[in-house]
């Protein structure tokens, strides 16, 4: 399936035959205007160089470029992949009464126009069945078959008027027998005929036909528009006055929904009848009467993929643009120019920076992140400098291992990225970066740049507590060593019989176990035992609140698969 993604831009193509007029009265006021001077030979010497081909030519190329920029703004597009589906639908017909008697004013703004507005709300809230419009008066006729097409079908409620039925009057028997005529003959599948109408019939028998179509397996629903005072029937208007609807005797006619005779026909018609005054509750009460009916599986064919094709045009209307600033108006050999044109035309643009970028999505998608580095890589030499494609490259590389390549990207897109939320999540996934590493001071320092930018984020948190952690570890075990270095050897006195001691008795004792008792964080102290601003700053910076914890500790239960230190996604 061929279609334009912005098809209003078409309109430019106007244009191309209005510049052509231009350019044809241009070249023959021109040549009047030269002609009045004096011998033709005699003026192209006053004015050396000029080339009537050359003008044609600059001004061609110009309405050529635009023509092609309308159809690549138009964006023409092709269904890439098409599909069946399958979808269980009921039948519907919407009947509207066009009677002249909608146009009273018991309601406001009238009858009529508060009954399209409620079709219109049937129609939005009954998608995936399938609807038809029968308009009816003194006669009914099929606006639109059973369909689909729902933005038809509201098109044709719009359009709604009595000028559109000669016939006048309420017929609801030829309505309720059209429908009946027009629903498909198979069986199978919920049938339903809403009457949206003011109720004043004026055949004798529609309470039979209604009965008639119940036992042909249509239910009908009434939807009763007006009031039971009624109004007077709006004719026109003269001297700024209302004109209204007279009788022989001369009375103004005054119009009354008859209630009555509703619930009399959705009885007969094994339905319900409500009033178009309820609004919402009649439109959702609608909806669940029709969802009772059986529905029948039917296939639609649709495209679900569509490829764009602008680039076929837009590079041609570029390569001429150029060349028409490049053409002068004087006489030059153009031969090499027309082949420039020729050879340009035909060179078609490779993939762009956004196909590229869905590439590699698609493939981080599968678990290809090989293949996935190599799409954003060519997506970023295209466009250079985009945050999102520095950032997802980064990814890529860190879920192959490559942990000390990533770090790059990540502090490339902390730095160049604008958005808040970008620029957090590459810092987190830089300290993961780091964390992977046991650089754990410098992860540290990233989770905490990360969470001054979003203070609130579970996940970051966690991590940081964890670099915490394993930094104190890791300071400890060197401070360890370093007085293992630092201690003498013991003394020797061979020869001398000495009691031996026991294998450890003067050994340092091991550090316990965090599974038997956990180890406390505790702040560093500098001079006689007290914590400088420094550490007191990042200690009020980093500290996790009991909500924090509560937070983090159900942000694991709601990932049990995801570890901590998963980079974020930028999609």
């Amino acid at each position: 399936m061929f279609k334009f993604e912005h098809p209003t831009f078409l309109n430019l193509l106007w244009a191309v035959p209005v510049m052509g007029v231009l350019v044809a009265a241009y070249r023959w006021w021109r040549g009047r205007a030269i002609s009045r001077l004096g011998a033709p030979a005699s003026v192209a010497r006053l004015a050396p160089g000029w080339s009537g081909l050359r003008f044609f030519v600059k001004n061609g190329i110009w309405i050529l470029a635009l023509a092609l920029l309308a159809i690549a703004w138009a964006n023409p597009q092709r269904g890439a992949r098409k599909q069946t589906v399958s979808q269980k639908s009921a039948d519907i017909f919407l009947a509207l009464d066009i009677s002249q008697s909608m146009l009273a004013q018991d309601v406001a703004p009238s009858r009529l126009e508060l009954a399209k507005s409620f079709a219109r709300k049937i129609v939005d809230a009954l998608h995936g069945e399938r609807i038809g419009l029968i308009f009816f008066a003194g006669d009914a006729f099929l606006q639109m078959p059973l369909s689909t097409d729902y933005g038809a079908a509201i098109m044709f409620i719009d359009s709604a008027s009595p000028d559109l039925i000669t016939a006048q009057g309420t017929a609801l028997t030829t309505a309720i027998d059209l429908a009946m005529e027009s629903f498909d003959p198979e069986p199978g599948g919920g049938r339903a005929l809403i009457l949206i109408t003011d109720g004043e019939n004026h055949d004798a028998d529609a309470e039979a036909r209604a009965a008639a179509a119940y036992s042909e397996g249509i239910v009908l629903l009434a939807v009763g528009a007006g009031t039971t005072a009624g109004g007077p029937i709006p004719v026109g208007a003269a001297g700024g006055a209302e004109l209204y609807k007279r009788d022989d005797r001369g009375d103004i006619v005054r119009t009354r929904m008859d209630e009555t005779l509703l619930h009399k026909l959705a009885g007969s018609g094994g339905g319900a009848a409500f009033r178009i005054t309820q609004g919402e509750a009649a439109v959702a009460a609608v909806r669940r009467e029709v969802g009772r009916l059986q529905k029948r599986e039917m296939e639609v064919r649709s495209f679900s993929e569509y490829d764009s094709y602008f680039q076929w045009f837009l590079l041609p209307a570029f390569l001429l643009l150029v060349l028409e600033a490049w053409l002068s108006w004087r006489k030059k050999n153009i031969k090499a120019l027309f082949g420039l044109l020729l050879a340009g035309s035909f060179s078609l643009p490779a993939q762009t920076a956004h196909e590229l970028s869905r590439e590699g999505d698609r493939h981080y998608e599968r678990a290809n992140y090989r293949e996935a580095e190599a799409a954003y890589r060519r997506a970023s030499e295209i466009e250079s400098g985009n945050p999102h494609t520095t950032y997802n490259t980064g990814n890529a590389i860190y879920q192959q291992g490559n942990y000390a390549e990533s770090e790059h990207y990540f502090e490339r897109t902390a730095q160049a990225a604008k958005d808040p939320a970008l620029r957090a999540d590459a810092l987190h996934n830089l300290g993961n970066a780091y964390l992977k590493q046991q650089e754990y001071k410098e992860a540290v320092s990233a989770y905490e740049r990360s969470l001054r930018l979003r203070p609130g984020d579970p996940a970051t948190k966690v991590n940081l507590q964890i670099a915490l952690k394993k930094q104190k570890q890791q300071q400890a075990e060197q401070e360890r060593q370093q007085q293992q270095n630092q201690q003498p050897p013991p003394p020797q006195n061979p020869g001398q019989n000495q009691p031996q001691q026991p294998p450890g008795a003067n050994q340092r004792p091991t550090e316990r176990s965090e599974q038997t008792q956990p180890e406390q964080t505790q702040p560093e102290q500098s001079g006689e035992g007290r914590t400088t601003r420094e550490q007191a700053r990042r200690i009020l910076e980093t500290a996790v609140a009991p909500e924090d914890q509560r937070n983090a500790r159900k942000y694991r239960r709601q990932n049990p698969g995801k570890h901590q230190t998963t980079p974020k996604k930028d999609w």
